[in-house]
């Protein structure tokens, strides 16, 4: 696998990927994300070099949004963690989410921090039990645009 930062031009792809994960998750009774995925709340992200494309074989496998800070979700922090958005595989490629998040860490640890941080909406059990077994500790629960989130971080392994 192979994870490089989204170009504007990869605005569709990047779209894509977050509106089948959403699709995925809503036939599943999960509402995670609206799908379609708006493009107003990737296209920022791209822009500020925050989003990522990961490949496998030359095909899109998916993407990842790895923050400095996040203030919306966490509130203000020492700068000691890398904050993950927006992570999802394409199906066919499924069973890459621990290869983002290792790759997360190495990010994180690259850029000398101690903690990788994430959020999900707190109804969301099947995700946050996946999170748990990824070894992310629950933190606490944030109200945020008038959804409840579960605040998750780990040590970057």
């Amino acid at each position: 696998m192979k994870v490089e930062p989204a170009r504007p031009e990869d605005l569709d792809a990047v779209v894509k990927v977050l509106s089948e994960a959403a699709a995925w998750l809503r036939s599943r009774g999960i509402e995670q994300w609206p799908s379609p995925f708006p493009a107003d709340w990737v296209a920022p992200s791209i822009k500020r070099g925050e989003t990522y494309l990961a490949r496998q074989n030359g095909a899109v496998a998916g993407t990842i949004t790895l923050r400095w800070e996040d203030p919306a979700f966490w509130g203000e922090q020492p700068p000691v963690a890398g904050y993950v958005h927006g992570i999802a595989v394409r199906r066919e490629f499924a069973g890459l989410g621990p290869e983002l998040l290792a790759w997360a860490d190495a990010q994180v640890r690259a850029a000398g921090r101690d903690l990788l941080r994430l959020d999900c909406r707190t109804d969301n059990a099947e995700l946050r039990r996946y999170y748990e077994q990824q070894g992310f500790e629950h933190r606490g629960d944030a109200t945020v645009e008038g959804f409840r989130t579960s605040l998750y971080e780990r040590q970057p392994q």
